[in-house]
């Protein structure tokens, strides 16, 4: 279904009151999911691509996110999750994947906003040359620098493991993945001075990270992990790999403010067969 599609479907649900409706009987029904929503580059030197948000998209979803979210840091997000508090309305928290150096003027804009956020960095890309296998043949994106990190960290925003060298996870051994988690987190906090709490895998799918490694995420001192998988986090998301909701699929601004409301979950149903499916 094309973005113009997308947008005039969701504006009418919007406007016409069903999506406030339908939020409301969920809410009082006692389903108020949350949503982590997952960036990784926010750039105007490369067309929009899957991984890829325009500066104008970028400061458009900032302005939504301050008028109509409740946007809290991912330490709070997880909070509510692990004492079972119920969430207010359109809990929200923005995370950042790999070490993209826009993400310092995308954390400036963030931070302009009052909006928190975590950013999952793999260590051994900071401050080198380093080119994700998916970048090459594109404009060079260069990496942020640990003088960067510690700025994103002063505007207030949190640090995350994305391992070390940013591997498929569900490739390895249990020794490899250990060190990957290990070492990532020892780096970060040896060179931030901050305690790292949170952890999001490479890759982000179903295969790229074994069930059977979950236990090492907790053992080696991180509280939750991370995929790339679509979906809202739920009472039933206690004690599982936490799922976030990719942005580039979201090109209109009012489809992704329907979506995260959950008042979808019908339509999702119907046509996928599944609540979470972005249409």
């Amino acid at each position: 279904m094309g973005t113009l599609v997308k947008s005039t479907l969701s504006a009418l649900y919007k406007y016409s009151g069903a999506m406030h409706a339908q939020e409301r009987l969920r809410a009082w029904s006692g389903q108020r999911p949350m949503s982590v929503l997952l960036f990784h580059r926010v750039t105007d030197e490369i067309p929009e691509d899957g991984i890829t948000v325009s500066t104008t998209w970028f400061r458009a979803f900032c302005k939504l996110m301050r008028d109509r979210f409740h946007v809290v840091p991912l330490a709070e997000l997880h909070r509510l999750l692990t004492t079972r508090e119920t969430p207010p309305l359109r809990t929200v928290a923005i995370t950042f994947d790999d070490c993209y150096r826009d993400n310092l003027a995308a954390a400036q804009l963030l931070h302009d906003h009052q909006l928190p956020a975590t950013f999952f960095i793999p260590t051994q890309y900071v401050g080198t040359d380093h080119v994700f296998p998916w970048d090459v043949g594109l404009k060079r994106m260069p990496n942020l620098t640990w003088a960067d990190v510690r700025a994103i960290q002063s505007l207030g925003h949190e640090i995350g493991s994305h391992t070390v060298s940013h591997p498929d996870l569900g490739r390895l051994g249990v020794d490899e993945v250990r060190r990957e988690l290990a070492d990532s987190k020892r780096t970060l906090e040896e060179t931030l001075g901050r305690r790292v709490r949170f952890f999001a895998y490479p890759f982000g799918g179903v295969e790229n990270f074994r069930p059977e490694h979950l236990p090492l995420v907790y053992e080696l001192g991180y509280e939750a992990c991370f995929s790339a998988i679509n979906g809202f986090v739920t009472s039933s998301s206690r004690g599982r790999i936490l799922p976030r909701v990719p942005m580039p699929y979201f090109r209109s601004l009012t489809h992704l403010e329907v979506y995260l409301t959950g008042c979808l979950e019908w339509f999702h149903r119907l046509k996928h067969g599944k609540p979470n499916a972005i249409f």
